[in-house]
């Protein structure tokens, strides 16, 4: 007989180790201010499940959080896997006026956010045109969930994220995936499964340091606490700080992104040496393209444990190279993993062949990605049998590995020669007076473009621009080398690594 209640755990550590701490919050480096036990986090995950249904959110309703890494974030994502619902993880860099937008557009009824937050949160409700209740983690949020019965919810299917682009090259959109379904008892399974493609060892300690709200910091604290990782969550990043979590704990994985990478590799020599990173397996990198230098620098320093992820919040991933399989192939963001089939195709739709550049294109063996609420737009990143792109541009070699060129949005066209911002932002990043780069195309009436770059030094360094060009012009041929590069106190970068570019591009271009 089929029950028709949820098992009563889902974690499969909780049986074997229900009073073993399962998720640590640290804060000013490592600091402990939370901790749950495996037990007490699927009871915490019951409870809020149960509260969503007392709410009235059932199968498919959105609801929404605001908020800085937290120990809570286990609780909730693993609570709405539990309700069945669809939660919007809310970048907390946006106004209020770009959170009310993301409220609208989801629909969600409720909003949960953290006290940092909790003025953006309320101003962004004034602005919503339906009703959406404010629900503040701390006092009020313990007082809550509290108050919602520990039992098993009744059984049903799986809630997943309401994922949204980042907008970096426009208004954000939300992505509905047909991979994220399934029934609450698969909800483990799905996220073992993730952690298998993209080479996760089965148990270990992991440590966040990228934001929650992004899909790489999530993903990885779902997949972790379904592969018995017990999980330290960073209140913020700080290279110092999460090399000495790294040594103190004996962290064997975590998520990081490129711009993690470069601050940790320019740190003096000395500070680096004072810590032992022996413990780590496994550093998975993603969200935008890693420097060859700072991807080879990284694994001399931490080994051949280096894994990087090209993927999307549309599901163009998970695409995954080894150490071992970058070092062969330098550049690669490596292989299709599952029934996941990449091909590359011109701008006619036509197959590209093994070294040709082209748009990258995706086949799901569950189905192409939709953006919610935008037919238009779901139209037009697709081909008629079903393939399926975010407008990225690579190519593919003989073997099947992948090699990313830009994004088209990004290609600069210098006198009719494709430009590509990665390669030239991978050189300028190797100055010492460079902390981050970002290099885009402005109108030229002789070359039709001209390249901008602009560069954030490092804190208490005042870079000499004739420098670092002389520096480009030892490494890039003529035509790449920038017309001028301006200097910023700080880049229009998201916590979880990703530039908005067009922030900075849109400025120089009518509209």
């Amino acid at each position: 007989m089929v029950s028709d209640r949820q098992p009563a755990t889902l974690l499969p550590t909780t049986a074997e180790d229900p009073d073993g701490i399962a998720v640590t919050c640290l804060a000013n480096g490592l600091d402990e201010i939370a901790t749950l036990s495996w037990a007490a986090l699927e009871r915490r995950a019951r409870q809020f499940a149960n509260g969503l249904a007392t709410h009235g959110l059932g199968a498919g309703d959105r609801w929404a959080v605001l908020a800085h890494n937290r120990i809570e974030w286990a609780e909730l994502i693993i609570g709405n896997g539990r309700a069945g619902c669809r939660y919007v993880p809310l970048n907390w860099h946006l106004t209020a006026t770009e959170v009310a937008e993301l409220i609208a557009d989801s629909q969600a009824q409720l909003l949960v956010t953290d006290p940092e937050n909790k003025a953006t949160a309320q101003t962004a409700i004034e602005l919503v045109d339906h009703d959406v209740d404010l629900l503040v983690l701390g006092d009020e949020y313990e007082a809550w969930l509290a108050a919602q019965p520990d039992e098993p919810p009744a059984n049903g299917p799986m809630g997943s994220a309401l994922l949204y682009t980042g907008g970096t090259t426009g208004r954000s959109k939300g992505v509905t995936r047909s991979d994220f379904s399934g029934s609450v008892e698969n909800f483990p399974k799905r996220y073992d499964g993730w952690g298998t493609l993209a080479k996760m060892p089965e148990r270990g300690v992991m440590a966040i340091t990228t934001p929650i709200y992004h899909a790489l910091g999530s993903a990885c604290l779902t997949a972790g606490l379904s592969r018995n990782h017990a999980v330290f969550i960073t209140n913020r990043f700080d290279p110092i700080g999460t090399l000495a979590l790294i040594d103190k704990h004996q962290i064997t994985t975590t998520p990081m992104v490129p711009a993690q990478f470069i601050r940790l590799l320019k740190l003096p020599d000395a500070e680096r040496a004072t810590y032992d990173v022996g413990s780590l397996q496994w550093v998975l990198h993603t969200a935008a393209p890693c420097p060859p230098w700072a991807k080879r620098e990284m694994i001399e320093w931490f080994g051949p444990v280096i894994t990087e992820l090209y993927g999307s919040s549309e599901g163009t991933g998970p695409v995954i190279a080894t150490s071992e399989e970058w070092l062969a192939r330098p550049g690669t963001v490596g292989q299709a993993q599952g029934t996941l089939v990449l091909s590359v195709v011109d701008d006619d739709g036509n197959d590209l062949g093994p070294g040709e550049v082209g748009t990258i294109y995706v086949k799901r063996l569950d189905g192409a990605p939709s953006y919610h609420e935008a037919p238009e737009k779901t139209a037009a990143s697709r081909l008629p049998d079903g393939r399926f792109t975010v407008g990225d541009v690579g190519w593919l070699d003989e073997d099947g590995f992948l090699f990313l060129a830009d994004r088209r949005v990004d290609l600069i066209l210098v006198g009719g020669s494709n430009v590509y911002p990665a390669e030239i932002e991978g050189v300028l990043s190797q100055h010492p007076s460079v902390a981050d780069v970002a290099v885009f195309g402005i109108p030229d009436d002789d070359l039709g473009q001209a390249i901008k770059a602009v560069v954030e030094p490092p804190p208490g360094v005042k870079p000499d621009v004739d420098d670092i060009m002389d520096f480009a012009g030892q490494h890039l041929a003529k035509f790449k080398l920038p017309a001028s590069i301006d200097v910023t106190d700080a880049l229009p970068r998201e916590a979880h690594g990703k530039l908005k570019k067009r922030l900075l591009r849109d400025p120089y271009w009518p509209s």
